[in-house]
């Protein structure tokens, strides 16, 4: 009976063994693809996080571009506003000289 007993203990005692053998192989392999996957994960986050900024720069360059070119029609329009203004002053200004000139000359002719 006592080998019995021996020979059961033993036997539960190597199971124990190879479970706890392959519990520690498992966690050492699960660790290992983990470490893969967060070196993985962690390069494409790199990866993207440079491309964002990438696109970041280059449509703030875009708009940036965008901002001096509207700038610079505005000045334009401005400088066409006030051309446009002295040339219709001159033009008013013109305008009554040749009515008082045709003013003085219904004048000169009705009297």
């Amino acid at each position: 009976m006592k080998s019995t007993w021996d020979a059961k203990e033993l036997k539960l005692t190597d199971e124990r063994d190879k479970a706890l053998a392959a519990a520690a192989a498992a966690g050492s392999k699960l660790r290992e693809v983990d470490d893969a996957f967060r070196r993985q994960l962690d390069s494409m986050e790199t990866t993207h996080r440079a491309a964002v900024a990438q696109l970041t720069a280059t449509k703030q360059a875009e708009v940036d571009c965008a901002k001096r070119r509207t700038a610079e029609v505005e000045d334009e329009m401005r400088v066409l506003l006030h051309e446009s203004d002295v040339a219709k002053q001159n033009t008013e200004a013109r305008i009554r000289k040749l009515t008082s000139a045709f003013a003085d000359l219904q004048q000169d002719l009705i009297r």
